[in-house]
C-alpha cells in the first residue's frame, strides 16, 4: 500500500483523516505523513488499516520459468 492507496481508499470509504486516524487509534498528523509518504507505514498498522477499512489482500506466489 503507497500513499496514493491510503488516500484512495479512505475516501471511498467516507473517511476523514480526522475520522481514519480515530479509528486507527493514531493523530491527525500521523495519518497525513502516511499519506504523504512522510512516514512509513508498518506491518501493524497496514494489518490494521484493512480491518478497520475491511479489505482484504490476495497473496500469490510466483512461479520461477
Amino acid at each position: 500500500m503507497n500513499n496514493v492507496n491510503l488516500k484512495q481508499i479512505r475516501k471511498s470509504k467516507g473517511y476523514t483523516q480526522k475520522e481514519l486516524a480515530k479509528k486507527l487509534g493514531v493523530s491527525d498528523s500521523t495519518l497525513a505523513h502516511y499519506e504523504t509518504g512522510i512516514r512509513k507505514i508498518t506491518l501493524e498498522m497496514f494489518l490494521k488499516i484493512l480491518e478497520v477499512c475491511q479489505l482484504e489482500i490476495k497473496l500469490e506466489a510466483k512461479k520461477n520459468k
